[in-house]
């Protein structure tokens, strides 16, 4: 395992990335751990989704638009050493739509579609350039006792906790790469995500995925039952 450095940070219609309001500039939070055999990675803190590696591209965070998600703009901003890479708009759930800037015309990066197929959640990420790629569902890896996919039909808190890797697959169905979430309150970063994609995904395109993905998973989280709170 090897540290970056970071630099300054769905279900139902439930997103729960911070929805605060305007950004007056973007923190610096805590690098974490990543897999020396990933080559992008992210993870879940109070103040956003911090991305810890991606290729091209210095870490970065993703924050709310404050004002500009009122008024057509995005309702996220991806920032890198104090600078958008990229704007995300989230018209629908289980959609998120990513441009270069927070203008309502600039270039199109692509997009992300959610889609739960018994109960597990599956990506397709649509560069704006060149085929789609779809994952399968994120299975459990670890043999722990739980759900055996990520998704909704949980019982408790611990029942979603563990490891969950999805294969991604290409237009033709051939296997492109994976992504790996890692679900746990005793490690560095309560979810932590990460994975091998195609350099067509790597950095705002699956910075989105992952928003998703986190949301969802947060959306489990919220509605399964709080052993520790008796409830």
């Amino acid at each position: 395992m090897r540290a970056r450095a970071t630099s300054t940070a769905l279900v139902g219609g439930a997103l729960l990335l911070i929805l605060g309001g305007p950004i007056s500039c973007a923190p610096v939070l805590e690098a974490i751990p990543v897999d020396p055999g990933a080559d992008f990675a992210a993870h879940a803190a109070h103040l956003g989704l911090v991305v810890d590696e991606m290729l091209g591209a210095s870490p970065a965070v993703l924050v709310p638009a404050g004002w500009q998600s009122w008024t057509g703009g995005p309702r996220f901003l991806l920032q890198a050493n104090d600078k958008t890479i990229a704007a995300l708009w989230f018209p629908k759930f289980d959609k998120m739509i990513v441009r270069r800037t927070a203008d309502p015309q600039a270039a199109l990066i692509g997009e992300v579609d959610a889609a739960w197929k018994d109960g597990a959640i599956r990506l397709t990420l649509k560069p704006a350039e060149g085929a789609p790629f779809q994952t399968g569902a994120f299975d459990r890896i670890d043999g722990r006792m739980g759900t055996a996919a990520l998704g909704p039909l949980v019982y408790s808190v611990l029942d979603v906790r563990g490891v969950y890797l999805a294969e991604l697959r290409d237009a033709q169905g051939g296997r492109a790469g994976w992504l790996r979430t890692q679900i746990s309150p005793h490690q560095a970063a309560p979810h932590i995500y990460d994975g091998v994609l195609p350099a067509s995904l790597n950095g705002p395109l699956a910075t989105a995925a992952i928003a998703i993905l986190d949301s969802d998973v947060k959306y489990i989280e919220d509605h399964a039952v709080n052993v520790y709170l008796g409830n």
